[in-house]
């Protein structure tokens, strides 16, 4: 599943700017919205991994957007950009969690470094997650075994399921390798 950006701005051509960015420089959808005061909405609508929202707007400013998303317990990273930057609202932003702060002009470099530390961020967040059951798990030996089972099925993602690579690069005998490869099969069933 591609990550997703939703943009924020009241002004259309900037929207249409990063979209451009977006579209042209990574490999990230992009849905964007000149009225802030759909946010809710789309965000009920949609799972995005980034917002990436103007400062100043009407209705409902970056700093709102930001203690929105953040109020709501939301997993998305936000970006505010603006032109009207100063050291109390980076301050502030900074304060309540943003991901960073763009200062307007900005060159598109800055923008798609920016947006790929952020997406890395919520994949490893994602990953991190994901993983976090195993340490629950109890006895010791069956922590080791749900450990095991996800290093093969992370091997066998990296290897395309090629047993002989999966060997050379794991140290692990091919008979071992190939019963939790079984069982993987098995519970995907």
């Amino acid at each position: 599943m591609r990550q997703r950006i939703l943009a924020l701005d009241d002004e259309i051509h900037m929207l249409k700017l990063l979209e451009r960015i977006v579209t042209e420089k990574t490999p990230y959808e992009i849905v964007t919205s000149h009225n802030v005061l759909e946010l809710a909405a789309l965000l009920e609508r949609s799972r995005f991994d980034l917002i990436i929202t103007d400062l100043k707007m009407p209705g409902m400013d970056g700093l709102d957007v930001l203690r929105f998303v953040k109020a709501q317990g939301r997993d998305e990273e936000v970006i505010i950009i603006t032109a009207f930057g100063s050291l109390d609202t980076a301050v502030e932003a900074l304060s309540h969690g943003v991901f960073d702060y763009i200062t307007k002009p900005f060159k598109k470099e800055q923008i798609v470094v920016t947006v790929d530390r952020a997406m890395r961020w919520q994949r490893m967040k994602r990953e991190a997650r994901a993983r976090a059951p195993i340490f629950d798990v109890e006895p010791y030996a069956a922590a080791l075994q749900a450990f095991e089972r996800e290093y093969v099925r992370r091997l066998r993602d990296r290897h395309g399921g090629n047993l002989a690579a999966m060997v050379e690069r794991s140290g692990m005998p091919e008979d071992v390798l190939a019963r939790i490869g079984r069982d993987l099969d098995a519970d995907a069933t």
